[in-house]
């Protein structure tokens, strides 16, 4: 709560007034209504109470603010210099009617009616102390309130435990309500005057999933954080606002494609650029566009797995049925299946069992590779397993026997760095992301979004001219299994050191790690649960009711959210079940989520 005004507030109000004069300078150079300026802060490095995930969160926000065209200041482990030093900076490039996001992560405190920031460098026993160490937020809002933007929007991820709160006196807890202000809203990760632990937290992971959705307004945004928060923590978590933003406020714009697309003469209208169909429809021209003078039926066929409903479906069919007759007529027999003992056929509800033992691990005898660059596939066979899970989630129900009628072929490993650039650097896929400093090469390549895997997918069926897609969920979660019925694929129950995740390892890593670090499951393939989170082919349905039994994808027209399965490295172990599964916008990018690829024999 803002009340009244502290011994330096006139003194930060013409700071203020300084600052808005440089940001109008600056803004003199271009539009100033157009001016988007971000300011991040993830402070986790505090030596008596560490807050996981503080500096990785505030990267993936500053990178997703970057991508929107901001213009972002960053701090990261800041002492009270650092931090005051970042708002000075934030607010000199401020300008009036910028767009502005402030996202802090890490520690606060309240104190005589107001929330200070802590730095990572506290010694803080009294009242004396807060007022010399830590930051007063309203110097960072009284920069806002000065500079009169359009639209902003401030996300404090520090309603956290602490253990300087008791030590300064008072009963408060959690951060102050901050008051209604014009132009620029607050949100809390929780409540005012309530805590949440730093594990199973998911409102900054819903928040940045919600703003990199192209053409969402933050107010949309907002709304669906609240209620996918909500949801995930049966309501015993709410995110907080003071008021909500002004609309306009768009962190990922819609990409413009022409609005007019040419297949084989004739005029394809596309919708209008700001509504969810474009979107879907850009990429769909996009992939279509780069396959209609193929003569490759794998090409066609990556297209209608991707798209099976769309709007060059009929004439893609034609098309493969077309060149695949002309290369079937010189083609040589096709080589035998792999050979590979079948799983076992078992109920999910029957009491738990040990689990069977497994097939040999992974050899070079028995895994095949197209291409020096492609994936290493292993061969799985056809076999029924009770797919699903009763004891969370009612989207896991029910348990249903899925029988998998053709073999496949599934990459033992996540698709890889080295894999993805591969793609990038011969021309297939247009997206490079960002390795957020960690390294490349065997590490699972994240920050893909569904599109995206589908592209590489279409590359890699034209680079080899075999059939390569995402795996459906049936054939993904009987591959997880791997012939077992358990909680896990190791067991019913937790065992460290068999999956990356956080509670999985200590330390906890909190980022991916290179491919095939812990043990494989039975069929041989590594890292089905955990690193990344595996993007698969089907659209989200809210229970298994309606879904295939024979082990292909469930699509529904126009569905915009798709499955991800196996859970991250920033997932807790509930989502690395075998069962888990989660949803996600299929043009959206995320930090944790990769993929895996399946090729048909």
């Amino acid at each position: 709560m803002r009340t009244g005004l502290s011994w330096w507030r006139p003194l930060a109000l013409a700071v203020g007034a300084m600052l808005l004069s440089a940001g109008v300078g600056l803004a003199q150079t271009g539009d100033a209504g157009q001016r988007r300026v971000g300011l991040v802060i993830g402070n986790g490095a505090y030596g008596s109470a560490p807050v996981a995930g503080a500096t990785a969160d505030a990267s993936a926000v500053a990178d997703t603010l970057r991508a929107g065209g901001f213009d972002v200041v960053t701090a990261k482990d800041a002492n009270a210099a650092a931090l005051q030093d970042a708002i000075a900076a934030f607010g000199a490039r401020l300008g009036r009617g910028a767009q502005a996001v402030v996202f802090y992560a890490g520690h606060a405190v309240q104190q005589r009616g107001r929330n200070f920031l802590v730095p990572v460098d506290p010694r803080l026993r009294s009242a004396a102390d807060i007022a010399r160490a830590a930051v007063d937020l309203d110097l960072l809002l009284d920069a806002l309130i000065v500079a009169r933007p359009s639209s902003a929007l401030v996300v404090l991820d520090a309603s956290r435990d602490n253990p300087w709160q008791a030590e300064i006196g008072g009963a408060g807890k959690g951060l102050l309500a901050i008051d209604r202000m014009e132009a620029i809203s607050v949100m809390f990760t929780t409540a005012p005057g309530r805590t949440v632990a730093d594990r199973g937290n998911p409102a900054v992971d819903e928040w940045i999933k919600a703003i990199r959705t192209p053409g969402l307004d933050m107010q949309a945004a907002l709304a669906r954080t609240r209620d996918a928060v909500a949801r995930q923590t049966r309501r015993a978590q709410q995110i907080w606002t003071s008021s909500e933003p002004p609309p306009g406020l768009i962190v990922t714009p819609v990409a413009r494609p022409a609005q007019v697309a040419q297949n084989n003469r004739a005029v394809i209208p596309l919708p209008p650029p700001e509504s969810p169909a474009a979107r879907q429809d850009a990429y769909e021209l996009a992939f279509w566009e780069s396959i209609r003078s193929s003569e490759n039926p794998a090409e066609y066929r990556a297209y209608l797995n991707a798209y099976p409903d769309g709007r060059f479906a009929a004439l893609a069919r034609t098309r493969e049925q077309q060149f695949l007759a002309r290369q079937n007529a010189s083609a040589a027999p096709p080589a035998a299946p792999l050979p590979q003992p079948a799983p076992p056929v078992a109920s999910l509800r029957e009491p738990p069992r040990a689990p069977a033992p497994p097939p040999p691990a992974a050899t070079s005898a028995r895994t095949v590779r197209d291409c020096d660059d492609c994936p290493e596939l292993i061969a799985i066979r056809p076999g029924s397993f009770e797919m699903g899970a009763n004891e969370l989630y009612e989207f896991e129900k029910p348990v249903h026997t899925v029988t998998i009628r053709d073999g496949f072929h599934i990459g033992v490993r996540e698709v890889t760095f080295d894999e993805w650039d591969a793609c990038v650097d011969q021309g297939g896929c247009s997206h490079r992301p960002n390795d957020r400093g960690l390294g490349r090469g065997k590490r699972p390549v994240t920050d893909i979004h569904w599109n995206d895997a589908n592209a590489y997918l279409a590359w890699l069926s034209a680079r080899t001219g075999k059939r390569y897609r995402l795996p459906s969920e049936a054939e993904w979660e009987y591959a997880a299994r791997g012939g077992t019925t358990t909680t896990y694929p190791w067991g019913a129950t937790l065992v460290k050191e068999r999956a990356n995740c956080v509670g999985c390892n200590e330390p906890t890593r909190r980022q991916a790690v290179e491919t095939g670090q812990f043990p494989p499951n039975g069929f041989g393939l590594f890292d089905m649960a955990g690193n990344a989170a595996e993007w698969v082919a089907d659209c989200w349905s809210d229970s298994y009711r309606a879904t295939p039994r024979d082990g292909s994808a469930f699509t529904a027209p126009g569905c915009r959210e798709r499955v991800l399965r196996g859970g991250s490295f920033n997932n807790d172990p509930r989502y690395l079940r075998s069962a888990a599964r989660f949803k996600y916008e299929a043009d959206v990018r995320f930090f944790t989520n990769g993929f895996r690829v399946v090729r048909e024999p």
